[in-house]
């Protein structure tokens, strides 16, 4: 995807809405195409299933998800320029609780973009339904931003209908996780609108109500009814993001399985 966002970082600009929803439309269709193109000419067998296999792994990763908060926490009780390389915000000045809420609300949104919605497209569409959502969420990541107005419209807006429902599904799951791991989720929390994202409110009070803490960004919303999480919370927030991960799958290969046995 770096490969992507450098080439659209290229064509894009700052105050053209047409030039770009063009760029962002060439982009989600042409390689989608392209892949689309290539199942047909190949057919299936071993070998094209592996190749499938990697081309899938390509739209989709646990270790984003999962290792950089990992990272962050083994090397201090409050890393703050190793969480803001991960969230990129400005975290100098923040406190210790506000770093280890960043952490855990980027990991909790990555869980949708990276993990959740290009699996649910895959199951959906096969590999050019992963691969679109995962270019739209790269352009979404490249102009989708307040600061493009209008000319980052195109990109933001195919994102949040991408993930709008694999969003309130990876909440759902982690509800789920957190029961099997036995938390107890203050559920009064779960799609607070103090959150202006549509789709970011979802796993972000989803995981503020996991663990029971208020997961903050000054300035923008608090969601939740707890304190600031420590350092404990978010280990806790991890391994309950890694059994969610784990429940996705599972039920995801259930359901394929399924499909291909009908």
């Amino acid at each position: 995807m770096s490969l992507i966002y450098k080439a659209a970082a290229r064509l894009v600009v700052k105050g053209s809405a047409a030039r770009n929803a063009a760029v962002v439309a060439l982009f989600t269709t042409a390689i989608p195409a392209l892949l689309w193109a290539l199942e047909a000419y190949i057919g299936r067998g071993l070998w094209q299933t592996l190749l499938e296999a990697y081309l899938l792994k390509l739209s989709f990763s646990e270790t984003h998800i999962l290792y950089p908060c990992t990272s962050a926490y083994r090397s201090g009780d409050c890393p703050r320029d190793v969480v803001a390389q991960f969230v990129r915000r400005d975290l100098r000045a923040a406190s210790c609780g506000h770093v280890a809420s960043a952490c855990l609300e980027s990991a909790a949104e990555s869980f949708v973009d990276s993990f959740v919605s290009p699996l649910f497209w895959y199951a959906l569409l096969g590999l050019p339904g992963a691969w679109a959502q995962r270019i739209a969420n790269t352009l979404d990541g490249l102009i989708g931003f307040k600061e493009w107005g209008r000319s980052g419209a195109p990109a933001a807006y195919l994102d949040t209908a991408l993930n709008w429902a694999p969003a309130r599904m990876a909440a759902l799951f982690m509800l789920a996780a957190a029961y099997l791991l036995g938390h107890r989720p203050d559920l009064k929390a779960v799609g607070d609108k103090s959150v202006e994202s549509p789709n970011a409110r979802w796993p972000i009070s989803a995981m503020a109500a996991s663990l029971r803490v208020k997961l903050e960004k000054p300035g923008s919303y608090s969601v939740g009814q707890g304190g600031l999480p420590s350092r404990s919370d978010v280990l806790r927030g991890l391994r309950l993001l890694a059994a969610a991960l784990a429940l996705y799958s599972a039920c995801l290969l259930a359901l394929l399985a399924g499909l291909n046995f009908l």
